[in-house]
């Protein structure tokens, strides 16, 4: 009898290893092990994995003591083993100096890594480390470092604001009012820099290139000098400012600065409504991944992931619009891209590529939206990348899973062990921080992964909590604390000691949505286009796989055509650009806007302006009739790479003695995205600033340019460019 007995045991546990998870025509996910054709990784146990991904010999192994973290079972060995890895890769990310280091090749604290980690999971995985790392990414004018970003990161990069997110994160999470105090001064200054600054008036949308997306070229057309991407307002950005604008309020409201709040909130209610009035497209259902042009914006219709993923949770898109989203977003069978389609003749880096980080926040947001389809394959996709590498690399190609073929990666990434623990607490054992006195719970578990699932040790304020979530759905049919019942799924901040939570799901899910799943579409190239015929006519060379040209005009389609030319209408008025339409309405990136608009252009000999001197630089210009004007610069700036530093010029603008705002001269970009564009040798490389919409008066003006107070970047000692030019052009 008892021979019998094990003997049953034996075959239930061989074939709950063997169990299927998740297949498609790519791979397979079994309870024990993951399997890509000829490939496999196994968790042989909760602190072991191996793998011949790619024909090489890959071990994970247990190395460091995870006393003190929270313990994970679960009946698949995969969920385990993936779980254990990144809890290890978490303490391994501990730096000396009590950071949180990047990743095994990218040393050093990065704003927006170290914040997006933090939201994650950081806050309450390695609190202590995520405060240190928050903190020293904060200046000597006490505001935070925008440490990255295209043309030499601020005012080009605006996403620095997501660290007031994190700093929100982790107070829910210890409730330290100390560390509050510490925080709200450096995000109330922060936010009040760029509400003065960055903010385009005819949108109310944040400039500033797409968040964390900024390999220039790989995602963006090459016509985008570094000053087009500066004036782009960008979906995944303009969420970000509206976390920080949100949280910021928060701050305020629990240390009685009512007044600052208020003026955070109604921001972040109007940066909502341009979101949703400037960027949803109800024909796709999903947002643009952002507007951008020259004197007229046009819309960039790429979905972009990280960008839906933030809309869904904080709530920049509710309800239906949120449901409809989450089974529009276009996702690949290893995952969510970055962005799609893809972007022609251009690697796997943010183009062709998942994100582990970025999958993580779609599986929050599909697990919030109900979508069991989403939070499976995204999980999935999670786990897939982890087993077969053992080890939470940064990113992996599209279309083959291999991590291999993109342009740069790294083992040990913070922000995808981040990802992968957040799936685990904030998915699967439904652990969410919405308010700062309490835990909610609301576990999302897909019917392939039902189970009896328990996590020990979790800490949270003064109380040690036993989780159990039994079952799946997004149902909860009973929630108790210590055996007694409670009528909300909520634990208050108030409890200590040590208790246990029991969640039992109702094997249901409210709804039934589904995934788009899209296939590896790369878009036509962008039309090269040029006047011809004395400026009455448009010509183009013909596209690959272009059906057909669309032609915009200030902003809007105003014809299209089969032929390789169009004759100008006169009514077609400002930025003019032709778009590329493949067979399957897949649309080209627009073409460099050419406009024909009347100008005022005047040139000079070179002038050089230094920050360490300080002066203004003034300019008398004549125009011809009263109206709206956009002036730009022609400037060349080389005191920087234009991938790395910190060395954005930056001007206050006056009109006759009136400051309109920031004029920015960013560090150039070399015609055409060459590679060369690292070089700091430019200074004769010249390029033209993005348009300052200014309402003249016919008459004289003069234009002033200012080294003052806003008009400081991220270096604060080069801020320097040269000028030899500027055009007046009558919208």
């Amino acid at each position: 009898m008892k021979r019998l007995l094990l003997s049953v045991l034996l075959i239930a546990a061989v074939s709950c290893q063997q169990k299927l998870i998740y297949q498609n025509d790519s791979y397979a996910l079994y309870a024990d092990r993951a399997v890509q054709g000829d490939y496999t990784a196994v968790a042989e146990s909760p602190y072991r994995i191996v793998s011949d991904f790619g024909g090489d010999s890959l071990v994970w192994e247990k190395k460091n003591d995870h006393a003190g973290y929270p313990a994970l079972t679960t009946p698949y060995p995969v969920e385990a083993a993936v779980y254990n890895m990144s809890v290890d890769e978490c303490i391994n990310a501990v730096e000396p100096d009590g950071t949180l280091r990047t990743g095994l090749e990218w040393g050093g604290v990065w704003t927006r890594d170290v914040s997006y980690s933090t939201i994650l999971s950081m806050a309450y995985m390695q609190p202590q480390a995520a405060m240190t790392s928050l903190l020293c990414k904060i200046n000597s004018k006490g505001e935070i470092v925008q440490d990255t970003g295209t043309g030499g990161a601020w005012p080009c990069s605006t996403d620095r604001m997501i660290w007031v997110g994190a700093a929100w994160e982790i107070y829910k999470v210890t409730g330290d009012r100390q560390w509050l105090e510490t925080v709200y001064p450096v995000a109330k200054k922060s936010l009040e820099v760029d509400m003065r600054t960055i903010y385009d008036e005819q949108t109310g949308l944040a400039k500033g290139e797409s968040s964390f997306i900024d390999w220039r070229k790989n995602s963006y057309p090459l016509w985008m000098e570094s000053a087009d991407i500066y004036d782009s307002k960008c979906l995944g950005t303009n969420v970000v400012h509206y976390i920080a604008l949100s949280s910021a309020a928060k701050m305020g409201r629990l240390l009685s600065d009512e007044r600052s709040a208020e003026i955070f909130e109604a921001k972040a209610a109007d940066v909502k409504a341009a979101v949703n009035g400037h960027l949803w497209m109800d024909d796709k259902g999903y947002y643009a991944q952002y507007l951008a042009g020259r004197d007229d914006d046009l819309i960039f219709t790429k979905s972009e992931t990280l960008g839906h993923s933030l809309a869904v949770l904080y709530g920049v898109a509710e309800g239906e619009r949120a449901s409809r989203l989450s089974q529009s977003m276009p996702v690949m069978e290893f995952g969510a891209p970055v962005f799609w389609p893809f972007v022609p003749d251009q690697g796997p880096y943010h183009n062709r590529a998942v994100w582990p980080f970025v999958q993580s926040y779609w599986v929050l947001a599909s697990a919030k939206t109900g979508n069991e389809q989403g939070v499976l394959h995204g999980v999935a996709a999670v786990w897939r990348a982890a087993m077969m590498y053992a080890t939470n690399k940064e990113n992996f190609v599209a279309n083959d899973g291999n991590w291999r073929g993109t342009h740069v990666n790294s083992s040990n990434m913070l922000w995808s062990l981040s990802g992968s623990l957040g799936i685990t607490f904030r998915t699967l054992m439904g652990i969410s921080y919405d308010t700062p006195d309490a835990l909610r719970f609301a576990p999302v578990v897909p019917e392939a992964l039902r189970a009896d699932r328990t996590v020990t040790g979790f800490r949270y304020r003064d109380a040690v909590l036993d989780i159990n979530v039994k079952g799946y759905g997004d149902v909860i049919r009973s929630f108790s604390i210590d055996g007694q019942k409670a009528d909300e799924p909520v634990f208050p901040a108030s409890m200590s000691g040590h208790h246990t939570i029991d969640i039992v799901l109702a094997d249901r899910f409210d709804k039934d949505l589904t995934v788009n799943m899209v296939d590896d579409v790369r878009t036509p190239k962008t039309p090269f286009v040029r006047f011809s015929g004395g400026g009455k006519r448009l010509r183009w060379y013909a596209e690959e796989g272009a059906v057909r040209y669309d032609i915009y005009a200030g902003g809007q389609k105003v014809h299209e055509t089969v032929a390789v030319k169009c004759d100008l209408d006169p009514s077609w008025n400002g930025d003019i650009s032709v778009v590329a339409v493949a067979a399957d309405g897949t649309p080209s990136f627009p073409s460099e806007p050419l406009n024909r608009n009347e100008q005022v252009v005047g040139h000079f000999e070179p002038v050089m302006l230094l920050y360490s001197e300080g002066r203004d630089y003034r300019i008398t210009v004549d125009v011809p009739s009263d109206g709206l004007w956009s002036l730009s610069w022609n400037y060349a700036n080389a005191r920087g790479s234009l991938y790395s530093d910190l060395t954005c010029g930056i001007r206050m603008l006056y009109v006759d003695g009136r400051k309109v705002g920031i004029n920015v001269f960013p560090n150039r970009h070399y015609a055409g995205g060459e590679p060369d564009a690292y070089s700091t040798d430019g200074w004769d490389i010249w390029g033209w600033t993005s348009p300052e919409k200014l309402s003249l008066t016919s008459g004289r003006h003069v234009l002033t340019l200012r080294c003052e107070g806003d008009a400081d970047n991220m270096s604060r000692t080069v801020n320097d460019f040269m000028i030899k030019g500027y055009c007046l052009t009558r919208n």
